[in-house]
């Protein structure tokens, strides 16, 4: 297998070998392989008709990744990276693997792997009419913080993001970065940086990338933007979220009009994982996720 890392010039070759993908993280999805494979020193290759992906470890230590659940042959491709690993030197190791993957492993050499789950990089995924409608009693305060936010702001209204009004929704990702990226101590937190960067580059190339975002604004002004694209036929990920803090029930508020006004076709939203953050962890459980996905590490026992 020849590994590379990929580029929007991949994005077709990606899309063709990820038709009909059944499996919920949000890493299978073609424009979040993309984006993020630089930070994350992802490469991506292809057997079979299959895209597979190769990672290295802040430690050095390299690891695979595929869709074993949905592929043609997922036997022959698990004991293909098993043999490629053994042939590049490499510790088996496979990475962001679920449950149903185990279980099939397992069925086919019962007893000679073992799965580890990471709770920082569990997916967090929601029913879209819950998150478009925050009825019930558990979702009392957020409905409270979008009323303060309408109260507040009579002349809010949400955007479809489009050509006309990306330049703007650029800006706001970029102030959002100067006004957050400072942490505690005066230091700079690269992350928001890189991260802000690739907002740009995303709502630059939405179209391309085959992705769906929305604004809201206030006072003629965009304060809020999020962006993402399909994941399933039935699940939508969204990927980036922004909105300026000092403006009460601003996130809620893009979450909710974004959700009744783009997704109306889908029956969960993945939202992604919290990193081990706590404060993205309790705005994240805040919202009464319908699934926590658990993703782990494959390796030899």
């Amino acid at each position: 297998m020849d590994f590379y890392i990929p580029t929007l010039l991949d994005i077709d070759l990606i899309k063709s070998a990820m038709r009909g993908n059944e499996k919920l993280t949000c890493e299978m999805s073609p424009a979040n392989i993309i984006l993020w494979a630089r930070y994350y020193r992802t490469q991506i290759a292809f057997w079979n008709g299959e895209i597979v992906f190769r990672s290295e470890w802040d430690n050095g230590k390299v690891s695979y990744s595929c869709n074993i659940l949905n592929a043609k042959k997922p036997r022959e491709l698990f004991d293909r990276l098993i043999a490629f690993a053994k042939e590049e030197g490499h510790t088996f190791c496979m990475h962001c693997m679920v449950a149903q993957e185990m279980d099939m492993i397992d069925s086919w050499y019962p007893g000679c792997y073992q799965i580890c789950y990471n709770r920082d990089i569990s997916d967090y995924i929601y029913l879209r009419e819950k998150l478009a409608s925050l009825s019930g009693k558990k979702l009392h305060g957020k409905r409270n913080h979008i009323h303060r936010f309408e109260e507040q702001n009579p002349d809010w209204r949400y955007e479809t993001i489009t050509e006309e009004n990306t330049a703007e929704c650029e800006r706001m990702a970029m102030q959002w970065c100067m006004k957050n990226c400072m942490g505690e101590m005066e230091n700079i937190e690269y992350e928001k940086i890189d991260e802000s960067k690739l907002v740009v580059y995303a709502l630059r190339n939405r179209e391309i990338f085959g992705m769906t975002g929305g604004a809201l604004r206030v006072a003629g002004n965009i304060v809020a933007i999020t962006l993402g694209e399909p994941l399933t036929e039935d699940t939508f990920v969204v990927h980036f979220e922004k909105a300026f803090s000092e403006i009460q029930g601003a996130y809620p508020m893009i979450n909710r009009e974004f959700v009744r006004n783009e997704l109306s076709g889908y029956v969960y939203v993945n939202r992604e994982e919290d990193m081990g953050l706590p404060g993205l962890r309790k705005a994240k459980l805040s919202y009464r996720p319908d699934i926590l996905l658990e993703k782990g590490v494959i390796t030899a026992c």
